[in-house]
């Protein structure tokens, strides 16, 4: 095993390939580190600018990859970390743990945390948004046991979550042209819940006249550009408000359609739009990395809030994708500050955010910090 650290900015096409076959093999998937999610990034000038790839490497193949930024651990002291949690990615990805392959997963998950120092990067490494359950966190707990790496835990969230064994997967009607009263798997909703979203049914339909439809448009470019005037329509394009919609940053808007380009190209996204009465209620995307979807972005029209069509379609939406392929979950990237849209999905996810101390210097500066929220440690 060796270990490489490539800025974004640098990364060849060469590494590109042997990216994306870590990604569609990693052990737990994560879009976000996707190549064709992450590359486009580097049109966005300084916010990705200090984005670079920790990488464990065999030979031509990638074992591990990890993207971070070299930033400040807090303000009160003078620590500097390998973070996760640089400008791009707290902005713009939900997930930031790191692709693995699956099958050595232990073994290349401790190349990668003790690797850092070997590439010039701090002793301390900051992992945000880790999975605190599965695959990687149970190699974690393996390193940890039988290194001297000393681990902080710094904060803790429970996030929205579906897998397939969770929900009734229900048939979808097949042939051409949109599915009329799209099936919506709402049994893990609570009574009040699901009356409430049968009234928000109803009122959609009436207000616009005509049944409820659900319009598959992954492979249809053009859903980018409705997508974009739809999002632009609603509070989100008055920037007055606080809207960022991408109509507003003709950067952002070129990064998201270079994003969804990549992954419609090898049938990877998932876009659909909820529609009634020829009027669009809501369009969403998902996109598909190492067998399982990831919540991208949605947008409702505005003009129809009171019947919550933004709820409507992350469920029907939910439905469709269980029903039309064999994603073994789909994460919707809502964590419990959303309350509403968390409440949706049938399951939920622990994340913690960790500093790893892999030197001794690292070790010495972890002693600084808080022992009260400490996960583990040794050496003391």
């Amino acid at each position: 095993m060796r270990i490489r650290l490539i800025p974004l900015t640098d990364v060849s096409s060469a590494d590109q390939d042997a990216w994306q076959h870590l990604a569609d093999h990693a052990v737990e998937p994560n879009m976000y580190l996707d190549p064709r999610f992450l590359l486009p990034a580097r049109d966005r000038r300084d916010e990705a600018a200090d984005l670079q790839l920790v990488v464990v490497q065999e030979d031509d193949v990638w074992l591990a990859a990890l993207a971070v930024t070299v930033k400040p651990v807090t303000p009160r002291l003078p620590l500097r970390a390998a973070t996760t949690g640089g400008a791009f990615m707290t902005s713009h990805a939900d997930r930031h743990h790191p692709l693995v392959r699956d099958g050595r997963v232990a073994e290349s998950l401790e190349a990668l945390i003790e690797g850092t120092a070997d590439v010039g990067l701090p002793g301390l490494v900051q992992l945000q948004h880790f999975p605190a359950q599965g695959p990687l966190a149970v190699a974690l707990a393996e390193v940890l046991d039988r290194t001297a790496v000393r681990v902080h835990e710094r904060r803790r969230e429970t996030s929205a979550f579906a897998s397939r064994e969770s929900i009734t997967v229900l048939p979808v009607p097949e042939g051409p042209g949109p599915v009329v009263d799209p099936p919506l798997a709402w049994d893990h909703l609570r009574t009040d819940e699901r009356r409430n979203m049968r009234r928000g049914v109803r009122g959609l339909e009436k207000t616009t006249g005509g049944p409820l439809e659900l319009h598959d448009r992954s492979h249809d470019a053009e859903v980018d550009d409705e997508f974009v005037a739809l999002q632009a329509a609603g509070w989100k394009g008055d920037a007055a408000q606080g809207g960022a919609a991408l109509a507003l940053d003709p950067v952002a808007e070129r990064w998201f359609r270079t994003v969804t380009a990549g992954f419609r190209q090898d049938k990877d996204l998932l876009a659909v739009r909820l529609a009634a009465g020829g009027e669009t209620l809501w369009i969403g995307y998902a996109l598909r990395s190492g067998g399982a979807y990831f919540g991208f972005l949605d947008a409702y029209a505005a003009a129809h809030r009171r019947y919550s069509p933004g709820s409507v379609g992350r469920v029907a939406s939910m439905t469709y994708l269980f029903g039309m392929t064999d994603a073994s979950f789909f994460d919707p990237a809502f964590d419990a500050r959303y309350a509403v849209g968390a409440r949706l999905f049938p399951d939920t996810r622990t994340h913690v955010d960790l500093l790893l101390a892999t030197g001794p210097v690292g070790r010495a500066a972890l002693r600084a910090l808080p022992l009260a929220s400490r996960l583990r440690s040794r050496g003391d």
